[in-house]
């Protein structure tokens, strides 16, 4: 599959993809458009915002979000129209559409004080050399070597050390531990026998305790037939749609009152309104659904894709990203603290708390994703 057509122009490679990030993280607007220079309403990230942003450890969810939305207009998927920078990428370095290389990005200041997106690539070879595996194992040797609270290379992710902490803890407390020499097979077995029981727990779905292992039996379930059935093509992807009406579907089973998938995918802003008034079961669905997409991507997708190195996932709403980076910069003028939201909103939809943290605001469901040769073979 060709991602870029090569005869039109030459592929930007890490550097001049991290710049232009950084123009549009920093709002530079004058770059592309110059006649908003000198707008006095004009917004952008003083040098206090974004060692804030610095801080918080979050600049490669929002780098992950940028590097796989469909900014550019080439690209012949048939599940989604363009392609992404990630893709863009992989046409220069074709292990990064394996998962054999990973990119993420760093903030840095330069020798006049400002800061600037650095890139952080590491080839196949580099993180074979450094870490004696993959991305995933890398990170793990670093881990076991850093201070508390630091984040270390390759992930530099906020969490990464409480991911792996949590999968330790449910290890020795859970009635089996996986006997592998190969520490990656077994954080990511442990992985998937607890992601399910995280997307449900943060769905808020009211079950008892036996209905709730049955699911979480079942999710896993699915989860592992998506595993073992994903093809090994470039753009054999698997479409968001037919898997959450599959996820619903094993919701549904277990709670008899959520309203069917079509009725909440295809309701506009007008009736959800009325809905969301006269209908409390209705609304209860979908603020379960809502919680679903944010959990599916926070506990199943993101861990993949940003942790193991094993997932690309492309998003094709550039509004969305935007309307994501203006609750950001809400949080950066704010201190880290959560913007005032709309105290009218809770009357209708109580999912006021999943935008309450800057970790979590770029957690979102993308249009398509696929597991990455890196998860299944050395």
């Amino acid at each position: 599959m060709a991602y870029i057509k090569h005869e039109e122009f030459w592929e930007r490679n890490e550097y001049e993809t991290c710049a232009l990030f950084a123009d549009l993280l920093f709002m530079n607007v004058e770059k592309f458009s110059p006649e908003l220079a000198n707008d006095p309403d004009r917004i952008y990230l003083t040098d206090e915002d974004i060692a804030l942003l610095d801080k918080a450890g979050v600049l490669n969810r929002i780098f992950r979000k940028w590097l796989q939305t469909t900014w550019l207009n080439e690209g012949d998927s048939r599940h989604f129209h363009g392609a992404t920078p990630r893709q863009e990428l992989a046409a220069l370095y074709p292990d990064l559409d394996l998962g054999r290389d990973f990119i993420t990005a760093k903030l840095q200041k330069d020798k006049n004080g400002q800061w600037s997106v650095a890139p952080a690539y590491f080839s196949r070879r580099m993180l074979k050399e450094s870490g004696g595996g993959g991305v995933f194992e890398l990170g793990l040797k670093n881990k076991k070597n850093a201070k508390k609270g630091e984040m270390v290379a390759p992930h530099f992710d906020c969490e990464f050390a409480a991911f792996i902490d949590f999968l330790d803890i449910m290890e020795k407390i859970g009635k089996s531990k996986i006997n592998d020499s190969d520490e990656f097979t077994r954080y990511l077995s442990l992985f998937f026998q607890w992601a399910p029981a995280n997307i449900i727990l943060d769905s808020r779905l009211k079950i008892n305790e036996e209905k709730f292992l049955k699911m979480t039996s079942e999710l896993y379930h699915y989860f592992e037939w998506m595993f073992n059935h994903q093809k090994k093509g470039k753009d054999d992807f698997f479409g968001i749609d037919p898997v959450f009406r599959t996820i619903w579907g094993i919701f549904q089973k277990f709670n008899k009152n959520l309203a069917g998938y079509e009725e909440i995918v295809m309701v506009d802003e007008k009736k959800m309104a009325r809905f969301n008034q006269k209908n409390k079961e209705f609304r209860k669905s979908f603020e379960v659904f809502h919680r679903l997409g944010i959990a599916f991507d926070r506990y199943f997708l993101f861990p993949l894709d940003c942790y193991f190195g094993g997932m690309e996932c492309v998003w094709t709403s550039r509004e969305a990203f935007f309307d994501e980076m203006g609750l950001g910069i809400a949080f950066l003028k704010n201190k880290l603290n959560p913007p005032e939201l709309n105290p009218e909103a809770k009357k209708y939809l109580d999912i006021g708390d999943t935008f309450f943290d800057l970790k979590y605001n770029w957690f979102v469901p993308p249009t398509a994703f696929r597991f990455l040769e890196s998860l299944y073979s050395e």
